[in-house]
């Protein structure tokens, strides 16, 4: 059943008034009928059978709570989606190897670790995919407890461990990561969110008498790290002449040129820290500008628990939002470009903060996943502590899913309930990536949970109203390039493609816009070297790929 729709021409509240909005919100809820998607849990027919260890002891060491991300990629280029799935591990690297799944075209996917040597058994945490040489196959950079690990892609299935000749091991403790261009030279640059000072001897906190994971807050904050492309397949950390110099026990990073002046971004989501934003000031160097401009703290002036994030436009304004979940007791954080260099909290009035108060919450993305040309809300949950039920009456170890449906930016609305049974079911859940895995024109999620089976959910009604998907080459040029899309019914679009983001995780690049009931759209790129595309009038159901100057366009798919 299709929602009832306000017509584009009828005046729209604005975000910025949280009280017409509570009562908008309200009206909602009374007024309007609203039909939705139903995720399908497929995860034992498509042949997934990964299972995440954790490395507890019974010692209640934090690394055991951190859990790990995964990504869709299409590390083969056959035009269909493949799974990494990031392991945890134990302290002594005996245990748990990272796995790769191959999509095999029909549903299912095949465990082709071992044959393509990307089995790394470090204590993993994230994972982010970029072509870092410009061979146009992408490649792997593996977040770990200690040193992490660079997989360059051979096209031809097999990758190979470079890091140590390409000199991005980071032995300090990584959570997340990000390729993008620094310095807009062509070339991809490596951002890497590193968390705290860990030491395993000083690791022990007991509650009311229980053993329990200590806090972030009992350990001092680590630096970032950002490594610059030599342009020869080799980095060099340029952390301190870059200006990325501050300690904040990073989760969670994502790039975007939040501020439209031609050069990209950095958004770190911070545990017990404020979170950074790094303005890109030119050639690569950056200013630290997150209390200036509003996405440090909370609105409330709180600190937050930052795991996962996500920049997009949701309100189709044309500017990108930032999203940033937080722990449990604090509302995950919905921030408003407001497009003037600054952000608003909007959590409350945008009706996604109060629901996720009772939740500790990690991956999460800004994503149509009906196709009604409007970014809804899709985050995955789980506490930290496995004894919380006896130390707290609000908190669960295992929690549901959330998922809010967009109202045309005006207001969210809570939709778990409807979005079928697998969001309901509690989880530990900790990265989350996103991504038309089975090509039928919208957005399946891979879930990686702590200590357990991962969870692969099809969307099972998306692809029912119109859509268009862009591909844009090659991938070392396609990240940071932006796409617009207007419908005959003044609907219009911005996305920026980006790697990482989410919690410890990385999406798709290829963008899947949704048009709702419109039966053509009208398209261009912007490249971050200045370029535009010619502007391209295509159908629905179509895929058009950019080549830097040359568009083709694919068959009409149903």
């Amino acid at each position: 059943m299709e929602m009832e729709t306000v017509k584009h021409d009828e005046p729209q509240l604005s975000l910025m008034h949280p009280v017409c909005c509570a009562v908008l919100l309200f009206s909602l809820n009374v007024t309007f009928s609203w039909g939705w998607i139903v995720f399908t849990d497929v995860t034992q027919e498509a042949g997934i059978s990964f299972w995440h260890i954790n490395g507890a002891t019974g010692k209640h060491l934090i690394p055991e709570t951190i859990g790990s991300g995964c990504a869709f990629f299409d590390y083969d280029k056959d035009g269909w989606l493949d799974i990494y799935l990031v392991n945890g591990g134990t302290f002594d690297r005996s245990g748990a190897p990272n796995v790769l799944y191959h999509n095999n075209g029909d549903g299912t996917f095949t465990d082709v670790t071992q044959q393509a040597g990307v089995g790394d058994w470090g204590f993993g945490a994230g994972v982010c995919v970029g072509d870092y040489n410009g061979d146009d196959f992408e490649d792997l950079y593996v977040c770990n407890y200690n040193r992490n690990v660079l997989y360059h892609n051979n096209g031809d299935g097999t990758f190979t461990d470079v890091t140590q000749q390409a000199g991005v091991a980071e032995p300090r403790w990584s959570v997340s990561s990000a390729f993008f261009d620094a310095d807009n030279d062509g070339d991809l640059d490596l951002y890497v969110a590193n968390y705290l000072r860990y030491s395993q001897g000083r690791d022990s906190c007991v509650l009311n008498g229980l053993s329990v994971y200590c806090g972030p807050e009992n350990f001092a904050p680590e630096k970032d790290a950002l490594y610059q492309n030599n342009g020869d397949g080799t980095f060099t950390d340029i952390s301190e002449q870059a200006g990325i110099t501050i300690a904040g026990r990073g989760l969670g990073v994502i790039c975007g040129d939040y501020d439209d002046d031609g050069d990209t971004d950095v958004f770190v989501a911070n545990d017990i820290s404020p979170n950074f934003l790094y303005r890109n000031r030119g050639h690569g160097t950056f200013e630290e500008v997150g209390f200036i401009v509003g996405v440090a703290l909370s609105e409330d002036g709180k600190l937050g628990n930052g795991m996962g994030i996500d920049l997009a436009d949701f309100d189709n304004d044309g500017g990108l939002d930032l999203i940033v979940t937080n722990f449990q007791d604090r509302v995950n954080t919905l921030y408003h470009n407001d497009r003037d260099g600054f952000f608003t909290d909007v959590s409350y009035a945008s009706g996604t903060g109060i629901p996720s108060v009772p939740l500790l919450a990690w991956g999460c993305k800004l994503v149509d996943l009906d196709n009604d040309g409007w970014r809804d809300v899709f985050i995955v949950n789980g506490h930290v502590h496995d004894n919380i039920e006896q130390l707290s009456d609000v908190g669960k170890y295992a929690q549901p899913k959330l998922v809010f449906r967009n109202h045309q930016g005006i207001s969210f609305m809570d939709v778990s309930a409807q979005s079928g049974k697998v969001i309901s079911v509690p989880q530990v859940s900790r990265g989350a990536a996103f991504g038309d895995y089975d090509n039928d024109g919208d957005i399946d999620v891979v879930v990686n949970n702590l200590h357990a089976r991962a969870t692969l959910l099809r969307n099972e009604g998306g692809h029912e109203r119109g859509w268009v998907r862009v591909v844009v080459l090659p991938p070392a040029m396609s990240v940071g390039a932006r796409v617009w899309i207007e419908t005959p019914d003044s609907l219009r679009q911005i996305a920026e493609i980006s790697t990482g983001g989410s919690y410890a995780s990385h999406s798709d690049t290829r963008l899947l816009f949704g048009i709702g009931k419109a039966k053509s759209a009208r398209l261009w790129v912007e490249w971050r070297d200045g370029s535009r595309s010619e502007e391209i009038e295509t159908s629905t159901r179509q895929t058009l790929i950019f080549h830097h100057a040359t568009t083709q366009t694919s068959e009409p798919q149903d």
